[in-house]
């Protein structure tokens, strides 16, 4: 039986070969849910619904007839939450690794054009930070 998320009612699935097919007459494709109410749970949709939303087919079927419940269901949450987390994180950090790179890069221009001014308005503290190390070398040696 066929969910109809709309209008909360139940009709039959049509299939063709034994494939199940969605109201456009396109093969259904099988969607993982990451909702608070269904955390992971399969379902049944129409395969434009990632382009084009649920305007143009609202074909929905639920994989399997239970719901997740109990301790499966808030770890199934707790570990979706734990993976936008870290996917935020990770986003956050290659931005980052991006604007460093694009700094260096502009400081290895400047190094190899020889130009020593454009070098010290980039890093100002760069003459105070070469005089610091190299009395770190004298002072270890």
């Amino acid at each position: 039986m066929t969910y109809n998320a709309e209008s909360s009612s139940f009709r039959r699935s049509r299939s063709i070969g034994g494939r199940r097919m969605c109201d456009c007459g396109l093969p259904a494709k099988i969607f993982t849910a990451w909702t608070n109410k269904n955390p992971g749970r399969k379902f049944f949709g129409c395969e434009l619904y990632k382009e084009m939303g649920n305007e143009h087919c609202k074909f929905f079927e639920w994989f399997d007839e239970g719901e997740v419940t109990g301790w499966p269901k808030r770890a199934l949450i707790e570990a979706r939450d734990e993976i936008r987390e870290k996917r935020r994180v990770i986003n956050e950090l290659r931005n980052r690794n991006l604007e460093l790179s694009m700094e260096l890069e502009k400081k290895e221009a400047a190094k190899s054009n020889g130009s020593e001014d454009e070098m010290k308005r980039l890093n100002p503290n760069l003459g105070w930070k070469n005089k610091f190390l190299k009395l770190c070398c004298i002072v270890s040696d």
